[in-house]
């Protein structure tokens, strides 16, 4: 095939547009080509040029489309192998958070378990505590209720002792007095007496 310097199927072209016949244009170019030793490239060599590369298009178009397909190919699997890895990765990851999920709501619930025997062991020391404290209130309030009755009883003793030692010094007072009236009586009987015996001894 010649080179394609030259190409006389746009240059007819191009002189046909500008008004000049076909023939005549046709002619020109192919005096123009000869003139330049040849080196153009007649309708047979474009056509021949444009057919082959449309041979070579479809080639590559072929070539691309396989390699396309080839890739849709890979592509498919490697989403294929993606797919199936996050499928077995979710999976695994629900397995896990049920794992977790039971070994938590066991532990809340072993925890849960202890709070209540120990809020109930609390209770139970609380009421125990009550009923001690309550027995022991009992029992001081009637121990000071005895102490109250016993000082009560010991007052009554002491004002009945009052009472018994009061009459006592009361009646030893008046015998006193008796017995100090009789001494004081016997006295002044006396000193009378010596008093007359010495009014007759003097007179």
């Amino acid at each position: 095939m010649s080179s394609l310097a030259f190409d006389t199927h746009r240059a007819v072209k191009a002189l046909c547009e500008a008004g000049a016949a076909e023939p005549l244009a046709e002619a020109f170019v192919e005096t123009i080509g000869d003139a330049i030793g040849g080196n153009v490239a007649t309708k047979a060599d474009v056509a021949a040029s444009e057919a082959a590369l449309r041979a070579d298009i479809a080639e590559v178009k072929t070539d691309l489309e396989s390699h396309i397909d080839a890739v849709k190919a890979d592509v498919d699997r490697v989403e294929t192998a993606l797919k199936a890895d996050v499928d077995r990765v979710e999976i695994t990851l629900k397995a896990d958070v049920d794992r977790v999920e039971t070994a938590l709501k066991a532990d809340v619930d072993r925890v849960e378990t202890a709070l209540k025997a120990e809020i109930a062991e609390v209770k139970i020391d609380i009421a125990e505590s009550e009923a001690r404290l309550q027995v022991k209130i009992a029992d001081v309030q009637a121990e000071t209720k005895a102490d109250i009755a016993g000082v009560r009883a010991e007052i009554t003793e002491v004002r009945t002792e009052i009472a018994d030692v009061r009459a006592e010094l009361k009646t030893d007072i008046g015998g006193l007095e008796a017995r100090l009236y009789r001494q004081l009586w016997l006295m002044a009987a006396g000193i009378v007496g010596l008093t007359v015996a010495l009014v007759k001894l003097l007179g």
